[in-house]
């Protein structure tokens, strides 16, 4: 097995990611459950790189040249995944703030209503 440069990256990359998770749970940003997701995922993603040989067996029915372009394909998935998620939760947290706002707003007439 020879290690090529984009997998030196790729792990480098993994590797920070794992870090970055680590701080964010170590200053209780992120749940136990979150963090062991990362956790798995990071470590998945570092052996899959390490040993990419594994996917060549999809390779063929797919008709894809290079595992490399399978493993693309797979992230550029879940990235349109997550955004959509993020963009329908962004938008629920929105509609939420904008309800608690206006009926701040509301008490805040009323209670002018009432001093004068």
């Amino acid at each position: 097995m020879q290690i090529i440069g984009i997998q030196i990256i790729a792990i480098l990359f993994a590797f920070f990611m794992l870090y970055v998770a680590f701080l964010h749970y170590k200053k209780g940003e992120i749940k136990n459950s979150t963090f062991l997701f990362w956790v798995v995922l990071w470590i998945i993603f570092i052996f899959l790189t390490l040993f990419s040989q594994i996917l060549s067996p999809l390779i063929g029915p797919l008709r894809i040249f290079r595992v490399l372009d399978l493993l693309m394909i797979g992230a550029f998935i879940i990235l349109t995944f997550i955004t959509f998620e993020n963009q329908v939760k962004i938008r629920n947290i929105e509609k939420k703030i904008e309800e608690l706002v206006r009926k701040e707003a509301s008490k805040r007439v009323d209670k002018e209503k009432r001093k004068k």
